[in-house]
């Protein structure tokens, strides 16, 4: 038995492959111990880990009404380069050991403090490799490198020249997509690209039923983010958009929306939530805000998508998914007759099922994860890493 120490955050998102593997490492007979903040183990509880809370950084619960002030900067200064993160993660290594610290790819400080205390470090990107090597999230949290080096000097570590000098410096970067989703980039030795990690728990309290469609109407899934992004006024459109057509369609809310906010239509059902996994193999059509588990989730399953992207990693995410020709791209300004539009062209679009087709080989080719999880078995034991999952 190995002991797997996991820093993460509440993200919403990011949680999809994390727990995921740590379910996994839990199941293979590990100890496994998660620390984040409380918010995860409200919603989503302990499946084989114990979960430790962060005691000194802030409290984020990504349910909760979005805060439209300091956008991507303000969970950057006060998450991922904060020096409280290191703190906590430090003193839970000096509670109780580790074998293997499994760090968010955007807790940088985290990572730090695996380095500093020289414990393998892994970091675990739940977002698309290529975002962080170039582009506006790198430009943009880039101007915080001060932050994360004076954290690096007081835990005794030298300053680094760019935010991915980090990820190089872990024993492993186990990215949580397939290499084919990336363009091509060049890729650090420590690279392990173990395809969609999608076996999360389901919420606590999810409940929530739907009925598949029967007859002749293609089935459309509608998926706008588990954390609250501003999404009620397109879900509204889309609920309009689709009762005009001849769908069936199912909305999962996820826990920041209530159903009851939002007014279905006879072919329109509206629930919190449903496994995904239930409905894909029936759907036509995914539309989504583009978060990287949905997204995964329905190439996985071979279904086209509509992406509506907010921001985050989203808008990267819908322009793969454009360039792939497995879907295709909405404003999120679009009235009901533009959406419509989108959905009637992606339905009859042979070429975007055909390309998700044969996405979804390109997934099955990475077996669940499961050469990545092994690598991470081995490093806990101190054994030659073989990277196959990267190839």
């Amino acid at each position: 038995m190995s002991r797997f120490l996991f820093a993460t955050w509440d993200g919403a998102g990011n949680l999809v492959p994390t727990l995921a593997v740590a379910r996994r490492l839990a199941r293979a007979g590990h100890d496994v111990r998660v620390l984040g903040h409380r918010a995860i183990d409200r919603r989503l509880g302990a499946h084989g880990w114990r979960f430790r809370p962060f005691r000194r950084t802030i409290d984020v619960d990504s349910t909760a009404p979005a805060d439209p002030g300091g956008g991507m900067l303000r969970p950057a200064q006060d998450l991922w380069v904060a020096r409280s993160v290191a703190e906590d993660v430090q003193e839970e290594l000096q509670r109780e050991a580790a074998d293997v610290l499994i760090a968010d790819c955007m807790l940088f400080t985290a990572m730090s403090a695996g380095h500093a205390v020289r414990i393998p470090t892994i970091a675990l990107f739940h977002a698309a490799f290529a975002l962080f090597r170039r582009g506006p999230l790198v430009d943009l949290i880039s101007s915080l490198l001060p932050q994360l080096n004076a954290v690096r000097a007081d835990l005794g570590l030298g300053a680094v020249e760019r935010l991915s000098d980090v990820h190089d410096a872990c024993a492993m970067s186990v990215v949580a997509t397939p290499r084919e989703f990336d363009p091509p980039v060049p890729l650090p030795p420590n690279v392990c690209f173990a395809g969609p990690l999608l076996d999360t728990p389901a919420p606590l309290a999810a409940g929530g039923s739907a009925g598949m469609h029967t007859g002749d109407r293609p089935l459309v899934l509608v998926s706008l983010s588990t954390s609250d992004q501003g999404q009620m006024p397109i879900l509204q459109r889309l609920i309009g958009a689709l009762s005009s057509l001849h769908v069936q369609a199912i909305v999962t809310t996820g826990p920041a929306v209530d159903p009851a906010a939002l007014a279905p239509s006879a072919h329109v059902q509206v629930v919190r939530f449903v496994p995904h996994r239930e409905i894909l193999p029936h759907a036509a059509l995914v539309i989504t805000h583009a978060g990287l588990g949905t997204v995964m989730s329905s190439l996985a399953a071979g279904v086209p998508l509509l992406c509506i992207p907010f921001g985050r990693d989203q808008f990267y995410n819908a322009s793969r998914v454009e360039a792939l020709h497995v879907g295709a791209i909405a404003a999120r300004e679009a009235d009901d007759q533009t959406l419509r539009a989108h959905v009637e062209r992606l339905l009859f679009d042979e070429d975007a099922r055909v390309a998700a087709a044969r996405f979804a080989a390109v997934i099955r080719g990475y077996d669940r994860g499961i050469a990545a999880v092994q690598a991470i078995e081995h490093l806990a034991r101190r054994a030659p890493l073989a990277l196959e999952c990267a190839e």
